[in-house]
């Protein structure tokens, strides 16, 4: 008689393993961010002005740090999934998944730029949610259950995407001008009525205090449960707070990089069995100089494709640092969809694999704080 109780307890000792790597990139990368975002907030909320030019730092660094490079191995994605090496036929798909997707909503934005602008937040939304919800089940090795499936990443999508518009809506009102100006739209011609922005807070506030609400139902009773749901919890006013006090260019620029990408990049690397030593014993320097290493030769092709938008649509945009990032995010528009849905894929796939996995106290005592 074959004993089949071997893969299985392989697969929960991996999964272990994963848990582990997460608790201490939270303790050693996430935490500092945390600190930062924190930092920068209090100063912002006491009337440090920030010189306009800073203000775009992040997304500057972005081009070739963390932002733009986080899904440059989406290509590398299925093959890592399925345990094996890539081929053609494993890479072959994403990159027409890329094309087609990338055609369809360039084109969206040569018909229609304020629909297109309008899409991209929408999927920005749900994709950023969808990233932070992966990281926090993480925080305990759990699933996400329904209804806090939908109302997690719901929350965690519309702190960047909704508070600023909330606390600055002439930016966000000048962001849309300059995506859309390129392609012909017309400039907002004013910003949201206060009656508005108070209804959009006061939802905000509703989601956050329903979803607090199904996270300590759900994780009651549950090993760590409590430490997660203060941790979510903490996060969520962080972010809130971030959002609402720093302006709106350079908060989401610094999300964008380093919470949001950082995450993802964790995920990917979690992945690379070459990885699995330096992950294990927290040698992140080796960790993202080897995402770096792979990610730039699609990094690279990314940013011709920049030049070429900036040297085809600057002539129509205001000039200026906007006006460039304004074209900026239409690149990322057309990268997002297909990265969206490579992720969706990764939520499938890991999250069949995955359940409540406790991290054995032989292979990283010292995480069980951390959770």
């Amino acid at each position: 008689m074959t004993d089949t109780t071997e893969p299985a307890d392989a697969a929960d000792l991996a999964e272990a393993a994963d848990l582990v790597v997460w608790r201490r990139a939270r303790r050693q990368l996430f935490v500092p961010v945390d600190i930062l975002v924190l930092a920068l907030s209090v100063a912002c909320a006491a009337g440090l002005p920030i010189p306009e030019a800073l203000q775009y730092v992040p997304f500057a660094l972005g081009l070739v740090v963390f932002g733009l490079p986080h899904g440059a191995l989406d290509h590398l994605v299925p093959a890592r999934l399925a345990g094996r090496r890539p081929t053609v036929a494993t890479v072959a798909p994403v990159v027409g998944l890329y094309l087609v997707l990338g055609v369809a909503v360039a084109a969206l934005w040569v018909v229609s730029p304020t629909v297109a602008f309008v899409f991209f937040i929408a999927l920005t939304w749900f994709h950023w949610g969808q990233g932070d919800a992966f990281a926090s089940a993480r925080r305990t090795g759990e699933r996400l259950g329904w209804p806090r499936a939908i109302g997690f990443p719901l929350l965690r999508g519309a702190l960047p995407m909704v508070v600023p518009l909330i606390a600055f809506p002439a930016t966000y009102a000048v962001v849309l001008g300059a995506t859309t100006r390129a392609f012909g739209g017309d400039s907002p011609s004013g910003t949201l009525a206060p009656g508005i922005r108070l209804a959009l807070g006061v939802g905000m506030l509703v989601l956050a205090i329903t979803v607090a609400l199904l996270d300590a139902w759900e994780r009651r009773g549950t090993a760590g449960g409590r430490r997660a749901w203060l941790g979510d919890v903490a996060e969520v006013a962080l972010l809130a707070y971030f959002f609402s006090t720093v302006p709106p260019v350079l908060a989401v620029g610094l999300y964008f990089a380093l919470w949001h990408s950082l995450r993802h990049i964790v995920r990917l690397s979690l992945l690379d069995p070459a990885l699995s030593r330096p992950l294990g014993e927290g040698r992140w320097g080796i960790v993202l100089l080897r995402f770096s290493g792979q990610a730039a030769p699609v990094t690279g092709i990314a940013l011709l494709i920049l030049a070429g938008l900036f040297f085809a649509l600057t002539p129509r945009t205001s000039g200026g640092p906007m006006g460039l990032l304004g074209i900026y995010l239409v690149l990322i528009s057309a990268l997002t969809v297909p990265h969206t849905v490579i992720v969706a894929m990764m939520d499938h796939a890991q999250g069949r694999r995955s359940g409540r996995t406790p991290a054995p106290e032989h292979l990283d005592a010292s995480t069980a704080r951390d959770a």
